[in-house]
């Protein structure tokens, strides 16, 4: 058997127009020989001679194509507009392995998203081999070329990460670093709490507000089947996606098909967020957290750029892990308030039900976060204690801490981060490895209320 003929234009010359930026368009042919033409969301590369196109619904294009596998396919250089022309074959439909579990998890983050998993669900990935592929025009054209060599970046940014000594530095690194070295400015880290129901945002940076202590569930939208599945979805143009998606949405409305939708979840960060790749930060089956990167620009993270900043993610996810467990020194330290209290007082309330605190009747946080500030402002109030350590507050049977302990420094550094964005007069300052202290600029009330 002779070897396939080389293409005229590789696949992998023109790998931008496999993105989805711009929507192909696919011309299949009935046995009969009425031709049908349509949109494609995305064109999949799987090898360097076959594309692979998602099966959701059984319509007329793939009732041509197993009538007559023959198809034409036309994709867009987002870069120069210029079009090639894709000769394709059908050789088979796929229901399970690498292709169709990639492809179903980023269809199921996205109909999660949006409200649709119900109506959005991956029946198969039809394969098939690329005949040929040519430039529709007939002059030929190079490609625009895009960065691939990040070597030096990711050397950079490990040795900065490895330089870190506690959690709360890590991640202002991690984040400084992707901004400057990648050209990421918008980027947020989630933790799964303690339940490993919900995730919440422990740290971010090119937000305003920075959304610190957002929360989104465990399984459900982009960030939620990253965390559940323990893999990467990258999305090169969100507004499209939900535009296509909120059309099919309104369509099962008209129809009265109402119970097969779900509510559509917000999605956290960029207001006008185009494009974004979410990193699971996974160190065996371990999940530490959820780095997502954002950007308003359509075609901002590509196959390159993800393969790349996983490398950053997995380096991450080890320096976590690597600070949690690692065994803060149990002895205290002497530290003096820094803030002289001014003569205005403050009213602190805790609501005993969820651990929620509210300062002056402004809601700053709860749960466990609450429960640990409520412990610590008793401890100043009632004896002018500053200085903590972060053995003792694990060892304090009172806070009714969870079995799984490793996420009390991320408590801490969420509830250090609220006091910096909404309270002027509370600090709550890392102090040394393991060590913290309070710091209070007014005089303060404390109220527990049932």
């Amino acid at each position: 058997m002779s070897a396939p003929s080389p293409l005229t234009v590789p696949l992998e010359s023109i790998a931008s127009c496999f993105e989805g930026i711009i929507p192909s368009t696919i011309c299949s042919c009935s046995m009969g020989g009425t031709p049908n033409l349509t949109y494609l969301s995305i064109v999949h590369v799987l090898d360097n001679l076959h594309v692979g196109l998602s099966y959701q619904f059984f319509n007329k294009t793939r009732t041509n194509i197993l009538e007559n596998p023959r198809a034409q396919v036309v994709v867009v250089s987002p870069e120069t507009s210029r079009q090639y022309r894709l000769d394709l074959r059908y050789v088979r439909t796929e229901t399970e392995g690498p292709s169709f579990e990639r492809m179903k998890i980023r269809l199921d983050a996205v109909a999660s998203q949006s409200g649709m998993s119900r109506v959005f669900k991956l029946r198969g990935v039809d394969i098939f081999e690329v005949l040929d592929c040519g430039p529709i025009s007939s002059e030929m054209h190079s490609e625009v070329a895009r960065k691939t060599d990040y070597l030096q970046e990711l050397d950079s940014f490990t040795e900065r990460l490895a330089a870190c000594g506690d959690l709360d530095s890590l991640l202002s690194t991690a984040l400084e670093t992707l901004a400057s070295f990648f050209e990421c400015p918008y980027s947020f880290v989630m933790f799964p709490d303690e339940e490993r129901k919900h995730l919440y945002t422990g740290a971010s940076r090119g937000f305003e507000p920075s959304g610190v202590g957002s929360e989104v569930v465990i399984g459900k939208g982009l960030l939620g089947v990253v965390a559940e599945r323990h893999a990467a979805v990258r999305t090169t143009d969100w507004t499209r996606e939900m535009i296509l998606a909120r059309a099919v949405r309104a369509a099962i409305e008209n129809l009265g098909e109402k119970t097969l939708l779900e509510r559509e979840i917000p999605l956290p960060g960029l207001p006008n967020v185009r494009s974004q790749l979410i990193l699971p930060l996974v160190v065996g089956e371990n999940l530490q957290g959820v780095l997502c990167l954002q950007d308003q620009f359509p075609g901002r993270f590509l196959a390159t750029e993800e393969r790349v900043l996983q490398i950053a993610a997995r380096h991450l996810a080890v320096a976590i892990s690597n600070i949690r467990a690692a065994s803060p020194p149990s002895h205290k330290v002497a530290l003096r308030n820094k803030r002289a209290l001014s003569k205005r007082c403050s009213v602190v309330k805790h609501y005993k039900s969820d651990d929620s605190i509210f300062i002056d009747d402004a809601y700053l946080i709860k749960g466990i976060p609450g429960r640990l500030l409520w412990k610590l402002l008793q401890a100043f109030v009632g004896t002018g204690r500053m200085a903590f350590t972060n053995k003792e507050i694990r060892l304090d049977a009172d806070l009714r801490l969870p079995d799984i302990k490793d996420n009390l420094e991320t408590r801490l550094i969420l509830l250090r981060r609220r006091l910096d964005e909404r309270c002027e007069f509370v600090r709550l300052v890392h102090a040394g490895r393991g060590q913290l202290q309070l710091e209070v600029g007014r005089r303060l009330t404390l109220e527990e209320i049932a």
